[in-house]
């Protein structure tokens, strides 16, 4: 409601179907026309797959911060501070960053190899728990192929995403996490790169 009303003064009905899904009511709202089935799945695996996880940064900070016997609404606070950091819920909007301005394979790579020498680091990529490639990448990569293929897909963000992707395996041994991935699918979707953080 905010976003449309603060970028196009517009006022908009937030009801949507008695019977939708947290991820179709979003994207009717977010997009103000109705998704497409695939558009619905991707979105809504993402969510299960940012559920579906561990003990993580922000909930330990949350745990913290209660601990203390502050009250709930600043175990929340830290808990989005957290969150908000690139190393954790800015992941994916770091990510996207990294990519957006890509134009092609060969593009990407020479990006990459000064992101090497420079010794920066990549974002999207590593997991302190999943050392061995995150689960929950290779799900939502699917979805991002698949997004690709459609109409409103973006084939070369893909490939791109895949060629880093092979190189950060073959050369540093560091895997994709859910956020790598999770950038280009957001971002077929539709989905302006500031809201991937608010949406984790």
């Amino acid at each position: 409601y905010w976003y449309h009303f603060q970028e196009y003064n517009k006022r908009i009905n937030t009801s949507t179907g008695e019977n939708d899904s947290v991820a179709l009511n979003f994207l009717k709202l977010y997009k103000q026309e109705i998704p497409s089935e695939l558009e619905v799945k991707a979105f809504d695996v993402s969510l299960i797959l940012y559920a579906e996880h561990d003990f993580n940064a922000s909930t330990f900070s949350a745990r913290v911060t209660v601990s203390t016997l502050s009250d709930f609404y600043s175990g929340i606070v830290s808990a989005i501070g957290t969150l908000r950091g690139h190393l954790h819920g800015g992941a994916n909007e770091a990510a996207m960053h990294f990519l957006e301005d890509i134009k092609s394979e060969d593009k990407g790579e020479e990006k990459l190899r000064q992101y090497f020498k420079e010794k920066k680091l990549v974002m999207g990529f590593g997991h302190r728990i999943y050392k061995n490639g995150d689960p929950r990448s290779i799900i939502i990569k699917e979805y991002s192929r698949k997004l690709s293929l459609t109409k409103s897909g973006n084939q070369n963000l893909y490939k791109v995403s895949e060629r880093i992707e092979k190189i950060m395996i073959n050369e540093k041994k560091i895997f994709p996490n859910l956020d790598f991935y999770s950038a280009s699918a957001y971002n077929q979707l539709g989905i302006r790169t500031d809201f991937f953080t608010p949406i984790f």
